[in-house]
């Protein structure tokens, strides 16, 4: 955390992601967190992961940043089903020949 402090990251209002390989802990600074919350790259691919994980983003009723966080995401994998279903009937109707 240290060395990335003095290379200008973890900087007030960052947006880091943390993961845990054997005994090392791996931070990426995501950058600012306002601008996070309508990056849709971001957004589709933290979605897209959680779904194929089996984990369904929801609401977990927290306010703030975390909350609007959370809600971006529920929003972001509704559209994804959404899609998905409309590909799906897309599909079923060539497939009828229609």
């Amino acid at each position: 955390m240290e060395e990335l402090r003095s290379q200008r990251g973890l900087q007030t209002n960052s947006f880091i992601r943390l993961r845990k390989f054997d005994q090392v802990v791996e931070i990426m600074d995501m950058g600012a967190s306002e601008a996070i919350l309508t990056n849709k790259a971001h957004l589709r691919e933290t979605a897209r992961e959680m779904i194929r994980r089996g984990v369904y983003p929801k609401d977990g009723g927290w306010s703030g940043w975390l909350g609007r966080y959370q809600k971006a995401l529920v929003d972001t994998a509704f559209t994804i089903d959404q899609e998905q279903a409309k590909e799906r009937e897309r599909r079923r109707n060539r497939d009828l020949g229609r």
